[in-house]
């Protein structure tokens, strides 16, 4: 399968043996829910300085969120990264400054200089083989952010201003299908302490692959009236899975990948539970989102065929 997470290029996410997803569709809160966040709409023509911030933050928004272990609570055996997305506005209208970028033009939102990936992550953390525990004393997003382009320091009052932030792990390119790609997102800062607004507590999270309890797989045939997809013609967006940090604090899974030139396609691995799918015929531009009931463990079907409604599967809502 070729899992091209949109990377965010050769430019350095192969260099550094990680890629980036498509932009974030789905976002599930804490509570199970899923809404729509970073899919376009009005809120992203926005600004960072069209949103108003809370006084009462302190320096800021603060996760208690140390990184990751190996099931056994050691040091992790791959390397890989953690991107983090900044939402400001709310979850049910979010807008995303590090995303609001033209590649083209080189514009963006005001502050997009302070976004570690620009058209991307606010913050984009690498780490080696053992060198999982990437925030020991928590992951801070505060109101003043380096100036990555110019050198200086950015006043962008995002810590005041984050409506939201979702944390995103990505396993080295080579071991990417093996490992569940974990995800949490976190939208309430509630608790004042050393001059910042601290989120629940979410601890760790132990790296998961299929051979660990608590996982899923999903695939099946891949066709076109019986011809087999090209490379890459066929996108996959893969949000779902209910699994929990070292605190309880609730957290899911993604997938992002393109069809591998083969006659079927494979998910890797997912946490177990329900899954949305939304797959995406690049060739023509047709798009459809399927819901899976909790699914869990391999051998999961789900056969699919560009030419038929719903790409063959019942009850897809396509576009």
């Amino acid at each position: 399968m070729s899992r091209t997470l949109r990377k965010r290029s050769s430019r350095r996410g192969l260099a550094a043996g990680v890629g980036r997803k498509i932009l974030v569709a789905f976002v599930f809160l804490a509570g199970g829910g899923l809404v729509v966040v970073g899919a376009p709409s009005p809120a992203l023509a926005a600004d960072t300085t069209q949103y108003a911030g809370d006084s009462t933050r302190g320096n800021g928004a603060a996760v208690p969120f140390e990184g990751l272990t190996d099931q056994n609570g050691g040091p992790v055996p791959i390397s890989g990264a953690i991107g983090v997305d900044l939402v400001l506005g709310s979850t049910q209208q979010p807008y995303l400054p590090c995303q609001n970028y033209n590649r083209n033009t080189g514009t963006g939102d005001t502050f997009v200089n302070a976004c570690q990936e620009r058209g991307s992550y606010a913050t984009y953390t690498r780490f080696a083989t053992g060198k999982g525990l990437v925030f020991p004393n928590g992951y801070f997003m505060g109101d003043s952010q380096p100036d990555l382009v110019n050198g200086g320091t950015l006043n962008t009052g995002w810590g005041r201003r984050t409506a939201g932030l979702s944390f995103e792990f990505y396993p080295q390119v080579d071991r990417d299908a093996e490992f569940v790609h974990s995800r949490f997102y976190i939208d309430v800062f509630d608790h004042r302490a050393n001059g910042w607004t601290y989120s629940a507590y979410v601890g760790r999270i132990k790296l998961t692959t299929l051979n660990d309890p608590g996982t899923a797989q999903v695939g099946g045939r891949l066709t076109d009236g019986g011809l087999t997809p090209a490379r890459d013609r066929v996108k996959f967006l893969i949000f779902g899975g209910d699994a929990r940090s070292s605190t309880g604090y609730p957290i899911s899974s993604f997938a992002v990948f393109t069809s591998s030139g083969a006659a079927n396609w494979s998910s890797g691995a997912l946490y177990a539970g329900a899954q949305r799918v939304t797959v995406t015929d690049t060739a023509n531009g047709r798009e459809c989102v399927m819901d899976l009931k909790p699914i869990s463990g391999r051998g999961n079907t789900l056969d699919l065929d560009l030419s038929q409604p719903g790409f063959g599967h019942a009850g897809s809502v396509c576009r």
